[in-house]
């Protein structure tokens, strides 16, 4: 799987868009190189803006104007996402709701200066469960329009309710969609138990503002675990692909990591496993400063981090868009990925109620009916149709 480390493009492209510096010994590199190929593949990775605002922030070569175009443009795309994210947060403070901004948005109000170095299709967000309807009416009433992307998704507030996030797009100033995902739910996944998912009121309380903002990010130790879970549902090797492992090597070298209390945190999920294969891949293709006693703290046994390294090695880091894993693998996949059998038969049947409440039956003999439902929707196998 790291052997696309002996590709020269590849690996300048990963020294461009790692967050420990060393940029001042690419220049001889990058005066040798071809630009075009190095772009394109950049592109294809979705990392031409992060290397392009490396390039010129450190006055590394000249960009070539084809790339100073495509800069300017994800400049410009990005800025607006980031001041409307901004506005949104600032108008719920004023409601009275605290607003998180997660993933890639957080990243760049927080952390990263240029916006164009923080690829991202969406922004993502978190409110207390009991504030996320007054949220929607919030949303709604400042131009957004309510609607899911997917097409087997319907705009059924209570539903989306219940499921824990709803959808929104507002128009940019270029014609596109600028979407915007509220969501009272911060680490919903497959591999993890809902009776073990992190309390959104206890996150909030953690949580502090990005400077001169009313912008709410999680703790450090929140952010970093909610984004291992993502990149872990993403499978690691999927679409958005290499760009997915930033966030980790971001918050890593950006915040000062209680790496005990982030242990703790993540066995209290239970998503040792998923969350080990987040921390090693960005380790190794990044160097990500992640202390070697936590990934030997949550590192697997050996038969199952082979499993899970075979499959992830036979399906590659590169190029994301391509098909990864047929059906059979990808189930073997995911089952790999829980800490244990109990885990994997708590996600697939959680109990309390759970399940009543996620299919709205009554019945208590459809039970057998649902748990199968459950099991397909957590493989992607089963899509909701709309109405």
């Amino acid at each position: 799987m790291f052997e696309i480390l002996n590709d020269k493009y590849i690996n300048l492209l990963l020294s461009l868009t790692k967050e420990s510096g060393g940029y001042e010994e690419l220049k001889p590199i990058l005066a040798e190189i071809d630009m075009k190929k190095l772009f394109d593949i950049a592109v294809a990775h979705e990392l031409d803006g992060v290397a392009a605002a490396k390039i010129i922030k450190y006055d590394l070569c000249e960009l070539p104007d084809y790339w100073k175009k495509k800069y300017d443009e994800e400049t410009q795309r990005l800025t607006f996402l980031k001041n409307k994210a901004t506005d949104i947060c600032r108008i719920m403070d004023e409601n009275g709701i605290k607003m998180v901004v997660l993933k890639n948005g957080g990243i760049m109000s927080d952390m990263i200066e240029d916006p164009a170095a923080c690829p991202m299709e969406d922004i993502d967000s978190l409110v207390k469960k009991s504030d996320f309807k007054k949220a929607h009416e919030i949303l709604i009433n400042n131009g957004f329009v309510f609607k899911f992307r997917s097409e087997y998704e319907f705009e059924k507030l209570e539903e989306a309710y219940r499921d824990g996030s709803t959808e929104y797009y507002i128009e940019m100033p270029d014609g596109n969609k600028m979407w915007f995902e509220l969501a009272w739910r911060a680490v919903a996944g497959r591999w993890i138990r809902l009776d073990k998912e992190p309390d959104t009121d206890d996150l909030m309380k953690d949580a502090y503002y990005a400077e001169g903002t009313k912008v709410g990010i999680l703790s450090p130790e929140d952010n970093l675990l909610q984004v291992c879970i993502h990149t872990a549902k993403h499978s690691y090797v999927r679409a958005p692909g290499l760009r997915l492992h930033m966030d980790v090597d971001r918050i890593v070298n950006h915040k000062s990591i209680d790496w005990d209390l982030f242990i703790k945190k993540v066995n209290a999920a239970h998503v040792r496993v998923a969350v080990y294969f987040s921390l090693l891949i960005p380790y190794k293709i990044l160097g990500t400063p992640i202390p070697d006693f936590v990934l030997e703290q949550l590192k697997p046994k050996k038969a199952k981090e082979k499993r899970i390294y075979t499959l992830l090695s036979n399906a590659g880091l590169l190029y994301p868009k391509k098909r990864k894993f047929s059906k059979l693998q990808f189930l073997k996949f995911q089952m790999s990925l829980y800490d244990s059998a109990e885990d994997m038969l708590a996600v697939l049947y959680p109990k309390n109620g759970k399940l009543h409440e996620l299919y709205q039956y009554k019945n208590p003999l459809l039970t057998p009916y649902y748990i199968l439902l459950r099991g397909l929707d957590l493989v992607g196998i089963r899509k909701k149709k709309k109405d």
